[in-house]
């Protein structure tokens, strides 16, 4: 059991992290072409912005794969869905709260607060 999850977990790091080493690569290389401007622009927006979708698809397809590894009881397989939804939720909901409409009683609020 302890083999599977630590195959299977590896296996979805090492997807997870191919197009999160290319956005980090693709940010370096979009901020220095920002400080050669004579005029910066807010280039952390479109690569927050960018962050934002690629963690929502990648927190669906986790999504879909938790979903089909339990429908066919494959539960430790499934298991190792769960530390990077749990992972992906955390910018997925401060961005979301950055980008939406701030009110001072509520969810956003509190979390925006705590980080």
């Amino acid at each position: 059991m302890g083999r599977i999850f630590l195959k299977h977990f590896l296996i979805r790091l090492f997807i997870i992290s191919i197009p999160l080493g290319v956005l980090y690569g693709y940010s370096q290389m979009a901020f220095e072409a920002n400080r050669q401007k004579g005029h910066p622009t807010d280039v952390g927006l479109g690569v927050a912005i960018i962050l934002f979708f690629l963690l929502c698809f990648m927190a669906i397809g986790l999504i879909a794969d938790f979903i089909i590894r339990l429908r066919t009881k494959q539960k430790t397989i499934a298991l190792s869905n769960l530390p990077f939804l749990a992972l992906f939720n955390i910018p997925i909901l401060y961005i979301h709260c950055q980008m939406s409409d701030y009110c001072e009683n509520c969810f956003c609020s509190w979390f925006i607060n705590l980080f």
